[in-house]
């Protein structure tokens, strides 16, 4: 063999080499789309939000929109400015609570990594009397699930599938 012949095998095992090593993705067009893994849940320890967390492969190079969904329990109070809450002033709302969101794939994988945040519901108007602040004292969330509305893949339920938190911010009488 002549030196650009070798040279130029050379270069095709290496690059060869790279591919084995760094690995070459392609889409199968066999596969389809789906959840990998769990999807997560977790609140947010400041606002009570909820974030829903997830992973989704098999999908081709279209955008795909997602619905994250869940019941919510919150709990309201009345904080008066000596940092209490008196009896009687609580407001509880319970509703289902949603929120979509449009995702590109990547376009090497093939898949969706990520999150979408639920919002505690707020209430339209403050029920407290005076001066006093409205505080949210609790929230429960259930029934969390996660959809690909593109592709009609789920509902898939969350890890886990309840949440709740107290915030404290009431002294106990």
């Amino acid at each position: 063999m002549n030196s650009t012949v070798k040279h130029f095998a050379r270069m095709l095992a290496v690059c060869g080499a790279l591919s084995c090593a760094f690995g070459t993705v392609q889409a199968n067009p066999q596969s389809k789309p789906q959840f990998s893994g769990k999807v997560t849940s977790a609140i947010d320890p400041k606002t009570g939000d909820l974030k829903v967390c997830f992973k989704e492969i098999g999908l081709n190079n279209k955008s795909v929109t997602y619905v994250a969904k869940a019941s919510v329990v919150a709990s309201y109070a009345c904080r008066n400015n000596g940092g209490n809450c008196p009896k009687g002033q609580q407001t509880t709302v319970k509703e289902t609570v949603s929120a979509s969101a449009t995702f590109s794939p990547n376009k090497y994988t093939n898949s969706v990594s990520a999150c979408i945040t639920l919002k505690v519901p707020k209430l339209s108007k403050n029920p407290c009397p005076g001066k006093m602040d409205l505080v949210l004292q609790s929230v429960s969330w259930s029934h969390i699930t996660i959809a690909d509305v593109t592709n009609k893949v789920g509902p898939v339920d969350a890890h886990p599938s309840k949440q709740s938190a107290n915030f404290g911010v009431c002294p106990a009488k």
